[in-house]
């Protein structure tokens, strides 16, 4: 089934993920269930990526309040700890996303579809699935977020993660920035003068190119 046409089927369930390529803070993934998309279409729902984090601030609330979501939170400590077992974020990220669906699913849903942004081999997601019925729900593409549902996934998702980083950054003394590029080292070596390298663990991915860095 192609692109466009999943974007017509309702209900469904949409998931997506913040806090991937950030060097600072967790790994957040939303699944969102859109029954009626009527309810948040004045909502303007675009990609989080393409909205600025104010306005994230400003609907990701009403969202919350319209559909029934469910979000997976995967803090620095705990992600370090995964990816030292598994060498490898795909594995952590597909854990991630289908216990966020299995979440939705307990709420007695029945979606049609269930959309995921596509991050890296599907079988990640689908092995933690029995149900072959269900499996054949799961449909995986790039840039998904064109979709009303991982859109709203997307946003929620963002909005959780602008929170979180605020509380890292209020325990850290500093202001942690986004991303991962050199810009973030300077920030990093101060928080690793402040509080020594052993407790970096739990604010910053610890397999980054950064870390080697500073």
């Amino acid at each position: 089934m192609d692109f466009p046409h999943i974007k017509t089927i309702f209900p469904k369930i949409g998931s997506d993920e913040v806090g991937k390529g950030d060097f600072f803070g967790p790994i957040i993934v939303c699944s969102v269930y859109i029954e009626n998309p009527d309810k948040i279409y004045g909502f303007n729902v675009r990609d989080s990526k393409k909205i600025s984090d104010s306005r994230v601030n400003k609907i990701a609330p009403l969202i919350m309040k319209t559909l029934k979501y469910s979000v997976v939170k995967i803090f620095p400590e705990k992600y370090n700890e995964l990816y030292k077992k598994f060498k490898n974020i795909n594995i952590i990220l597909g854990w991630a996303h289908s216990q966020a669906v299995k979440n939705l699913l307990e709420k007695e849903i029945k979606p049609k579809v269930i959309l995921i942004d596509k991050f890296g081999p599907e079988i990640r997601v689908l092995s933690h699935f029995e149900d072959e019925k269900l499996k054949h729900k799961f449909y995986f593409f790039h840039n998904a977020e064109h979709d009303i549902a991982v859109a709203s996934a997307s946003i929620i998702a963002r909005f959780t993660f602008l929170n979180e980083m605020r509380k890292f950054s209020n325990l850290a003394g500093l202001k942690l920035p986004f991303g991962a590029g050199i810009h973030v080292d300077q920030v990093a070596k101060q928080l690793k003068s402040k509080i020594g390298k052993k407790n970096l663990n739990k604010f910053v991915k610890i397999h980054f190119k950064n870390y080697l860095r500073i």
